[in-house]
């Protein structure tokens, strides 16, 4: 069974907890035809409820929030990390910076508030949210405090409900200084009420609490200006603060205002009772962000959590073209907020309760929502097309056809699998292209005509790569640097690249997105390069893949090889290990997003600029790491033919003497890892093309001391978007790597030296296991060593 084919559209923008909960509910009950996006700046999203706690060391960063890449592999969808700017309701497109457009054809909006900036000197202030940040400075502040005996005095702007379990919480986190009086909390309100919104005797036990925590509570205060020595107030009173955190009300998302859409008078988005944007249908929106017209609630998260079954339902339903569920806010709900120490306050209507059977409970239901996202059942296939007709209402245009056009008409093999040429010329045609003085063509087309200057070879090169992420536009930019890798360690100049393109069944538009996407981050990347993208073809497959033949040219004399090493280098790699296993990890919903935030980032780095520091270097051979792994392609560089090859023919020089083949020392502590790349190797969770590269085992001289290390699989972990592995003579390695680091390769590391192996016996016919695992080494050492043995 295969997946279905793809006839609409939905993106969520933004990862609150509206779309949180949606996303929970689609992993239950996904809807066959429909394709789910995920775009969110952050790769975690933050439970506002269990924020004080992690504030006062209750809970962990991890504990509060929710994994979005995690979460969208369980349901199904696609996550995309990027920061929309607008939205263009008409044309149905939501603009992301630093990439294309996303088209959709039903859209949602949970991005929520921004924080308020208006106060003059804001700049110096930090901002609760967002949360990671937050964090962070948190984080430094209180070694500080712990670290540092000086008297301290940190101010809370904002009194609201927030402010208040702020403040709390950084009390309770900081009690010994604070009940010593070293350290100062100040909490400012605009108003006389704090908390505001909240009854007389709400306001008592607030304020008792604030007291038994030493919190110094500013009523009608007003902030006018922020300084470096503390706070203004309206009334030009001055309050001494070192740091200031802000609190308040946030504001709309300024992007909004050019939208189109209908707005409220703060500039939040207008929805009518079925969160559905007034006059544009395709569109609704929940959380903060959210205004709905028919209430007047305040923002809060307990409003937004029950919005997301109303916003699942009713997107669905948008497109099945059934009834719509209206949204009616709680009007006697509770509120149940955290007072610092393992004590929680609740409040309904007119009873107020507060003490530690009231957090004990709060930690209980919070628990258990955070649970909700956790360990969600990653789903193996999605339902194959023919459940389409049995689940989905027919409609002219609806999730089994558009504009008269179904899928079916597509599915062709042979010749006929092409998708089409007009539709990539197409698309070709809107991309930003180089013209190198090699290329002579006047359009896009199958082929290239390259014409080379003179004296310089033409280096060629070809790989074809499955999507190891869903989103097209960064799959295309990943092919494109992995690709081009190849000509960079042969230091040549990449000029032209041609595509072969493989496209899963869709409807027209769908393809027409997806290509559109891919093509244009493949193209970012190769015009960095200087490299034209100048045609291809593509044809219909069971999953999206992009292969590239590249072509590039170089003087002969600039030509590096890879197998020229020479006894006494060093070994010198880019980039960290384990991209093979941390990808086999989010396969099965195992991974979590901020590993696969930091190898993305690694992976993105192009290897351009350090294949020219090696060359400056006097490097004496260089390769790319590739689906083979580090171990693997260091065998290919030594020309190690396996465990039963004779030994090589330049065993014997030319005067006959007997030369010796090279082998290589390797310092396990030395290796760069990414982030989680040994917790996945640990629990098994590796590469399918692990036992394959595992074979390399048999190369290595002491493989029984490793057998039960998680390092060993990462030695053949295979690598997309891999580092460079270079052979540089030791009088070079030093300022090699400080270059290679000054220039952004902040994981480069020598990783092991190139030795002659020992002498084997007159009757030995056989090449000896050339690598040598060891825990650590000193490669200047080494080579002294082996210049003291040739002198």
């Amino acid at each position: 069974m295969g997946k279905p084919p793809h006839y609409q559209d939905i993106v969520l923008v933004g990862g609150g907890h509206s779309h949180a909960v949606f996303l929970q509910l689609w992993a239950r009950s996904p809807l066959p035809g429909v394709r789910l996006t995920l775009v969110s700046p952050q790769v975690l999203s933050a439970y506002a409820g269990m924020l004080p706690g992690m504030i006062a060391g209750h809970y962990g960063f991890s504990d509060i929030h929710i994994d979005l890449p995690r979460l969208c592999r369980a349901s199904g969808a696609r996550f995309i990390q990027a920061c929309a700017h607008h939205i263009d309701p008409v044309e149905k497109r939501v603009s992301l910076l630093g990439r294309p457009d996303l088209e959709y054809d039903l859209i949602s909006l949970d991005v929520g508030a921004t924080p308020c900036r208006d106060i003059p000197g804001s700049e110096l202030a930090i901002p609760v949210k967002p949360v990671g940040h937050f964090h962070r400075y948190w984080q430094q502040l209180t070694q500080q405090v712990h670290s540092n005996h000086q008297p301290l005095r940190l101010g809370v702007v904002g009194g609201g409900l927030g402010g208040c379990e702020l403040a709390m919480a950084m009390s309770w986190a900081l009690e010994e200084p604070v009940y010593s009086g070293r350290v100062e909390i100040h909490l400012l309100q605009a108003g006389n009420k704090v908390p505001p919104d909240f009854p007389l005797l709400v306001r008592r036990m607030v304020a008792r609490e604030l007291g038994r925590l030493k919190v110094q509570v500013h009523r009608n205060w007003r902030v006018a200006e922020i300084t470096q020595r503390g706070v203004y107030s309206d009334e030009g009173q001055f309050l001494s603060l070192d740091k200031v955190l802000l609190c308040t009300e946030a504001g709309a998302p300024p992007w909004l205002a050019q939208s189109g859409l209908a707005l409220d008078g703060q500039g939040f988005l207008q929805v009518d009772e079925y969160l559905r944007a007034e006059q544009h249908p395709s569109v609704f929106a929940a959380g903060d962000v959210a205004s709905p017209a028919h209430t007047n609630t305040a923002k809060a998260a307990r409003n937004a959590l029950d919005q997301g079954p109303i916003l699942f339902h009713n997107l669905r339903a948008t497109l099945l073209e059934q009834p719509l569920k209206p949204y009616h806010a709680q009007t006697k709900t509770f509120s149940l907020f955290s007072c610092g120490s393992q004590r929680a306050m609740l409040t309904r209507g007119g009873f107020s309760a507060v003490g530690e059977a009231l957090w004990h409970w709060k930690d209980h239901c919070d628990r258990g929502f955070m649970q909700r996202f956790d360990n969600l059942p990653v789903p193996a296939r999605k339902p194959p097309y023919s459940f389409l007709r049995s689940l989905l209402k027919p409609e002219p245009h609806g999730l089994d056809q558009r504009n008269n056009m179904s899928v079916a008409g597509l599915r062709n093999h042979g010749p006929g699998a092409v998708v089409g040429n007009e539709l990539l010329n197409r698309t070709l045609a809107t991309l930003p292209q180089p013209q190198p003085a090699t290329i002579t063509r006047a359009r896009v087309d199958d082929a290239a005509v390259i014409k080379l200057p003179t004296g310089k070879l033409l280096v060629q090169s070809a790989a074809q790569l499955r999507a190891p992420v869903a989103d097209p536009w960064l799959f295309g930019r990943l092919t494109a640097l992995h690709c081009l890798s190849h000509l960079f360690a042969r230091h040549a100049q990449p000029v032209t690249a041609q595509a072969l393109v493989t496209l899963p069944p869709a409807a027209p538009e769908i393809t027409a997105r997806d290509l559109q996407q891919l093509l244009d981050g493949a193209a970012r990347e190769l015009n960095q390069h200087n490299c034209a993208l100048s045609g291809g073809t593509t044809s219909e497959g069971s999953e999206l893949q992009l292969g590239l033949t590249l072509d590039g040219v170089a003087e002969a004399q600039q030509l590096q090889s890879p197998f020229n090493l020479r006894a006494g280098d060093c070994l010198i790699t880019t980039k960290p290990l384990g991209i093979g296993t941390l990808f086999a990890a989010e396969l099965q919903g195992k991974a979590r997003g901020r590993w696969l935030q930091q190898a993305l980032e690694v992976m993105l780095h192009s290897n351009a600029t350090a294949a020219e520091i090696f060359a400056g270097n006097h490097a004496h051979a260089v390769s790319d790491i590739k689906g083979t792994g580090l171990l693997g392609q260091l065998l290919d560089m030594l020309q190690w033919q396996g465990d039963h090859a004779k030994l090589p023919v330049r065993a014997e020089s030319g005067d006959g003497q007997y030369q010796l083949p090279l082998g290589a020392r390797l310092f396990a502590d030395a290796l760069p890892l990414l982030a989680g790349a040994t917790y996945c190797a640990e629990h098994g969770l590796l590469s399918s093309q692990h036992q394959h590269n595992a074979r390399a085992y048999a190369a290595l001289q002491n493989p029984t001391a490793w057998r039960a290390e998680p390092l060993l699989p990462l030695l053949v972990d295979p690598q997309t978007c891999g580092g460079l592995l270079a052979s540089v003579p030791a009088e070079y390695a030093e300022g090699c790597l400080a270059a290679l680091q000054a220039a952004g390769c902040r994981h480069a590391a020598i990783i092991g030296f190139v030795d002659e192996l020992p002498a084997p016996r007159e009757q030995l016919l056989y090449a000896p296991q050339p690598v040598h695992l060891a825990r650590g080494g000193d490669w200047k050492k080494l080579a002294q060593r082996h210049t003291e043995m040739i002198s």
